[in-house]
């Protein structure tokens, strides 16, 4: 990502028996979570939408990051058979539900098509950073790869709704420079992060 998205620079990584330790530059900006954003947030919301159109346009034709559904399926079903969902961290409307209940529900309802693009994978309001009421950076790539763009799309549409209202969802969507939101798919992926 280094030269094609604003990301940290990293300054030193090491291994020592069993720990991994990683050194990184800062990344200027504050996280468009904050309520600061509030005076100016129909542009703040474009930018963040700008952003991600920056980040779905990185070519993918090497990436080494397997992102795409079946492999997210395959790790969210190992998650569900040793345990590892947190059912108590559902969003509310699936709170109740058990997480094969869910499992369930991704097998009978996953989409036919993907499309592919590089994905951060986790993009929400405080993994976007905003200086002067534009992306500045962007940090937490721990999911980052070859995914649908609905992966963070989904997780967008969500972070917006809950923190500033879905009344501000379309300025994000005028940003990314998307006429017409596919709800099903949107539904789907965050559906899926609930096993992540």
């Amino acid at each position: 990502m280094a030269g094609q998205l604003p990301v940290s620079r990293v300054l030193f990584y090491g291994e020592e028996a069993s720990n991994e330790y990683l050194l990184a530059t800062e990344v200027d900006g504050v996280n468009a979570a904050v309520p600061s954003h509030l005076s100016n947030l129909p542009s703040v919301l474009g930018s963040l939408g700008a952003g991600l159109k920056r980040i779905h346009r990185v070519p993918i034709d090497n990436c080494p990051f397997d992102q795409r559904l079946d492999r997210k399926l395959a790790e969210a079903r190992r998650r569900v058979d040793q345990n590892l969902v947190d059912e108590d961290h559902f969003d509310a409307e699936r709170i109740g539900k058990t997480a094969v209940e869910l499992f369930g529900l991704l097998l009978s309802q996953k989409p036919h098509q993907e499309e592919l693009v590089f994905a951060h994978g986790d993009f929400c309001l405080p993994n976007v950073l905003i200086a002067n009421d534009e992306v500045s950076g962007f940090i937490d790539w721990g999911r980052a790869g070859i995914a649908d763009k609905y992966q963070d799309l989904a997780l967008a549409i969500r972070s917006i709704t809950s923190k500033f209202g879905k009344e501000f969802v379309p300025f994000f969507l005028t940003g990314y420079g998307l006429a017409e939101v596919d709800e099903e798919r949107v539904f789907y992926y965050q559906l899926l992060d609930e096993f992540f």
